[in-house]
């Protein structure tokens, strides 16, 4: 991984590497604070717990937003060494995303539709500023960024949005297909019917 540019070029021009078509991606990683408020040995507890909470519950707020691929957090609590394992001492936070549009926009949405969860992951961070107000916290994450080496997209020209709706497309044209009984009358109630629900999709 390259380190990203901390000047203040827009994150874009300054990462070039996180960019393949309509997607964006974002690594960063930071060590977390030993006197965090929950105490040393419940960091590693409390954040798993916390995490699989987020995914299944406190993100569905940014489900909605549409413009997200993928977002996962990962605690780096020991590396490879030989044919054995080395403790981590401090434990290590990795934010992998991948969404559309801007970066300033994307770290914003986090900041403003979700604070509390954001104070809760990111807080065990050394020089955490706080979700809120979103400048702050934008330049924190540019500081732990770094800019990806191979970034491969399976559909670059399309956004997440473009996806979600290519899959609800198909779906719904192979229902359409399981209504062709012969009977050419019923066959064209189901198309219009597909038809009113596909101008959604294209």
């Amino acid at each position: 991984m390259t380190v990203t540019d901390y000047s203040p070029r827009r994150w874009e021009e300054a990462s070039p590497g996180n960019l393949n078509g309509q997607a964006s991606a974002l690594t960063a990683i930071g060590p977390l604070r030993h006197n965090w408020r929950y105490g040393k040995l419940l960091i590693g507890f409390f954040l798993r717990r916390y995490l699989w909470l987020f995914r299944n519950a406190k993100a569905r707020p940014l489900k909605k937003l549409g413009f997200i691929h993928f977002a996962r957090w990962v605690l780096i609590t020991e590396l490879p060494d030989g044919s054995a394992r080395r403790p981590l001492k401090p434990i290590y936070l990795l934010f992998e995303s991948n969404f559309n549009g801007g970066f300033d926009e994307y770290i914003e949405a986090f900041s403003y539709v979700i604070p509390e969860a954001m104070e809760d992951i990111f807080g065990a961070l050394y020089n955490f500023p706080g979700p809120v107000p979103a400048t702050p916290f934008k330049d924190f994450i540019r500081r732990h960024d770094y800019e990806a080496d191979h970034f491969f997209s399976a559909y670059p020209d399309a956004t997440a949005g473009d996806v979600a709706a290519a899959l609800e497309l198909r779906a719904a044209m192979a229902e359409l297909q399981t209504r062709d009984d012969g009977d050419v009358w019923s066959f064209a109630a189901h198309w219009r019917g597909f038809m009113t629900k596909a101008q959604a999709w294209v």
